[in-house]
C-alpha cells in the first residue's frame, strides 16, 4: 500500500524514496545516507519532554556542586565539574578545557534543551520550519555530548586519590550521574523518525 504522495524527500541528503506503509518494527532508511526517513513507532514526545526537563533542573548542581572531596592530612581539596574546566584553562591547556567544556557542558545542555523545544513545538503541532531546523541541529549537537566519559574520568581520579587521603563522594556526583541517566535515556527513546513523518504529512495536507 502506497501513499498519496509515492516520493519522501531525505532530510540529511534530499534523496527521493519511495514511501511505503511500515508494520511494527519496520523502518524505512535512505539508501545514499543511510538516515531513517519512517519508523512504525510512537510519539515520544511526552518523555523526551520530561527527560529534557529533569536534565535540565539537574545540570546546575551537577556542574556546580562538590563531586569529591580530597582530605589529605586535615586539608581538604573540593573538585566540581566547572572547577575542573576551569583548572584545564588555567594550566594552559586550552584545547583540551574546550574539548571537555563542550562535550560534558554545553552539548549535554544544548541536546537537552534541543529536544525540550522539539517536544514542545509539537505538542502545540507547529510543524514549521523552525521544528525542522531544531530537528537537524539536535542529530548534529547529540554526537558531541561525552557525559560517560567524565564520569570514567572521575572514577579513575577517585582509584588513584584514595591511596593518598581520604576521598569523599559529594552531592554534585550524585546529580552528574542522575543527568547521565537521563540524557541517556532520551538519547534511546527520543524518536525524531515520527516527528518528521509528521512533517511530510502536514505539508502534504497543506499541497492538497
Amino acid at each position: 500500500m502506497l501513499y498519496d504522495q509515492p516520493l519522501l524527500a531525505c532530510h540529511e541528503c534530499d534523496t527521493l524514496v519511495n514511501r511505503v506503509a511500515l508494520k511494527s518494527g519496520q523502518k524505512l532508511v535512505c539508501p545514499r545516507c543511510n538516515a531513517t526517513l519512517q519508523k512504525a513507532g510512537k510519539d515520544t514526545t511526552a518523555k523526551g519532554l520530561a527527560l529534557s526537563l529533569t536534565a535540565l533542573i539537574l545540570m546546575p548542581p551537577a556542574y556546580l556542586l562538590p563531586i569529591l572531596t580530597f582530605n589529605m592530612l586535615g586539608s581538604n581539596t573540593v573538585d566540581t565539574v566547572a572547577k575542573g574546566v576551569g583548572h584545564l584553562f588555567e594550566e594552559g591547556f586550552w584545547f583540551m578545557g574546550l574539548l571537555v567544556l563542550l562535550c560534558s557542558m554545553v552539548a549535554p545542555v544544548a541536546q537537552a534543551g534541543l529536544i525540550l523545544l522539539i517536544s514542545l513545538l509539537v505538542r502545540m503541532q507547529r510543524y514549521n520550519g523552525l521544528l525542522i531546523n531544531l530537528l537537524k541541529a539536535q542529530r548534529k549537537i547529540k554526537k558531541w555530548g561525552m557525559l560517560e566519559v567524565y564520569l570514567l574520568g572521575i572514577l579513575v581520579a577517585y582509584v588513584k586519590l584514595i591511596e593518598d587521603g581520604e576521598v569523599y563522594f559529594g552531592v554534585g556526583l550524585f546529580c552528574f550521574c542522575s543527568v547521565l541517566l537521563a540524557t541517556t535515556l532520551n538519547a534511546v527513546l527520543f524518536d525524531a523518525s515520527v516527528i518528521w513523518e509528521r512533517i511530510g504529512q502536514q505539508r502534504q495536507r497543506v499541497a492538497a
